[in-house]
């Protein structure tokens, strides 16, 4: 048996194929005392390097626009902001004026405290910058030492990336066509490399300590990403096993793709409504409008975040007016604004907080800054005029601050009505249940709303008192858990209870092996990025309600989170193995 090397799961799938090293090469800095006198001309070279950096990574942006998402191509966004930002340029001009050395040095000092500092921060977005911060490094070294980053070419053999860590601009560096999978022995399931494997289709595991010094370059490997294991040299046997899964999963890709055009009903009838995550209306484009039944979670904010100013009520009326138009009488469920924590605003400058996750965010700041609620409020009833729009309310907390919302909706909407605007007097409210306190409060919230859409990303990650992003405990983050799966039975029996529709818009939705245990619970409205509707209307089609039920009952028996996800994985293993077979209507 090869040695089993245990890491975090980033991105599913299977990975067969020899480990390739991939080391830093711009370790060597130069260093240079300068004369007063060329001071200025270093700043100038400097100033150069800026510009040919951010033009390298634009190049790279640009090459890869039509493999991300517009919310992942963001990621290059943050470096170039890195590059133009006028206290990054003026701390790197200080070093070299103070300490009179070259461009280089200077560089590799404001990196090494900038990163200090990121990577001492509680927030797990602002900590993830530091590996932003450590690429836009690599890119200006090489642009400042004339030195082209070697990009590597396979020859046409498979290979396995692996590294400290999978940094934006290796993206463009490696041979993508034969790239099968990425260890490495940084990294969270949430840092931007694991975000780009997962949006690239490769299968990934992060957070393997010591890879590259346990783990010889060109040793044959598999890379297990549904587990988060690297097998290293593995057994025939071993190797014979992870084959057959491979080719179970591209034959289930065939299948897939056959089916995605199909109805999200259960053999039985059962029927289970599927919608898109989406983040703007230009995201709409890249959906199959065949394949979703609506917008289950139009997240408004990004609209925010892409502006230098608040947008005013029209600005929000025409985005809001394209969705609606693109779902041509479709759902769309308009998230309203949810910054703070880690989506902030360049322009909203909120409070210095110890634990911004739970602190000043979501629906803490509209209610305390009405100006801007009812601004979009307003934009969001005057597009339902043209279709279905819902609006949800995120981190919702307490009873008060439903009846406060609900309070806004009523009174904007009579205002409408009196000046004549046209805006569905109907439109529904629901409440996003993130905060685990509110499950307790259901009984008193639900006769408030119209729906509830639990957020089940923030939701476990509060119920657990785990940070996702942080790689020392990332692995005790996990849907699976026991108390997490009898949480969610408790807030779907509170709707059914109150005849009210609930909906999953978390990650969680979005995987397949869960999909059975979520029907069986009770919900019958699941939210996803695009990308994973087909295998969840796959395994949808697969099971019964009455095998969905008894795998939800047997699923809340069990007490630890292993149990449960082996269950899941060995059901759908099953589904699985009845549609390739077929056996599909």
């Amino acid at each position: 048996m090869g040695l089993r090397l245990k890491g975090v799961a980033a991105a599913n799938g299977i990975a067969i194929a020899p480990l390739v090293h991939f080391h830093g090469d711009l370790t060597f800095i130069p260093m240079r005392n300068l004369a007063p006198e060329e001071i200025a001309g270093e700043k100038d070279r400097l100033a150069e390097a800026l510009g040919q950096a951010a033009e390298v990574i634009f190049q790279l942006r640009r090459e890869l626009a039509s493999d991300l998402s517009d919310h992942d191509t963001r990621i290059y966004d943050a470096q170039l902001s890195f590059l133009n930002d006028q206290t990054f340029r003026a701390d790197l001009e200080r070093t070299i004026q103070d300490r009179s050395c070259n461009a280089e040095v200077a560089l590799q000092q404001v990196i090494a405290r900038y990163e200090k500092v990121f990577e001492g921060m509680e927030d797990a977005a602002m900590r993830e910058r530091a590996a932003d911060l450590r690429d836009v490094g690599r890119q200006l070294l090489s642009v400042l030492l004339e030195k082209d980053r070697s990009v590597y070419i396979s020859d046409g053999k498979d290979y396995i990336f692996a590294a400290d860590e999978f940094l934006p601009s290796d993206a463009g560096l490696v041979d993508r066509k034969h790239l099968k999978g990425i260890v490495t022995a940084r990294g969270g399931k949430y840092s931007h490399g694991a975000i780009l494997a997962r949006s690239l289709g490769i299968p990934a595991v992060v957070a393997v300590d010591d890879v590259l010094q346990r783990v010889g370059n060109g040793t044959q490997v598999v890379l297990d990403g549904d587990s988060g294991a690297l097998i290293v040299e593995p057994d025939p046997e071993e190797t014979e096993r992870y084959q057959r899964l491979e080719l179970e999963q591209a034959e289930a890709e065939r299948r897939v793709f056959e089916v995605r055009f199909l109805s999200s009903t259960t053999p039985d009838g059962v029927g289970v409504r599927l919608l898109a995550n989406v983040e703007a209306a230009r995201d709409l484009g890249r959906i199959e409008s065949g394949i979703v039944e609506g917008i289950g979670l139009f997240r408004t904010e990004f609209a925010f975040m892409e502006r230098r100013q608040f947008p005013n009520e029209d600005e929000q009326l025409a985005m809001y007016r394209k969705a609606i138009e693109w779902a041509d009488g479709k759902i769309v469920t308009f998230r309203t604004l949810d910054v703070g924590g880690d989506k902030p605003l360049a322009y909203f400058r909120t409070p210095e907080e110890r634990n911004p996750v739970l602190g000043w965010r979501g629906l803490r700041i509209s209610l305390d800054w009405p100006d801007l609620f009812y601004t979009q409020v307003r934009a969001l009833l005057r597009a339902s005029a043209g279709g279905h729009a819902r609006i949800l309310l995120p981190m919702v907390t307490s009873v008060e601050e439903v009846a406060r919302s609900r309070a806004v909706l009523e009174e904007i909407k009579a205002d409408l009505a009196q000046a004549g605007e046209p805006h569905d007097p109907d439109i529904e409210l629901g409440a996003m249940v993130e905060v685990p306190a509110l499950v307790d409060v259901l009984d008193e919230v639900l006769p408030l709303v119209d729906f509830l859409s639990v957020g089940t990303n923030d939701l476990v990650q509060y119920l657990l008192a785990v940070d996702r992003d942080n790689p020392r405990i990332a692995q005790m983050y996990t849907p699976y858990h026991p108390g997490v799966i009898r949480v969610l039975r408790r807030i779907a029996e509170k709707a059914i209870s109150h005849g009210k529709p609930v909906s999953i818009c978390g990650e969680i939705a979005g995987d397949h092996y869960f999909t059975p245990i979520l029907v069986g619970l009770g919900y019958r409205e699941l939210s996803m990025a695009p990308v994973f509707l087909p295998r969840v209307k796959l395994m949808v089609r697969a099971f019964p309600l009455s095998e969905c039920e008894d795998m939800a009952s047997r699923a809340l028996a069990l007490g630890h989170a292993r149990e449960i996800r082996a269950l899941a994985r060995d059901k759908a293993a099953q589904g699985w193995s009845t549609f390739l077979e077929g056996a599909d209507s």
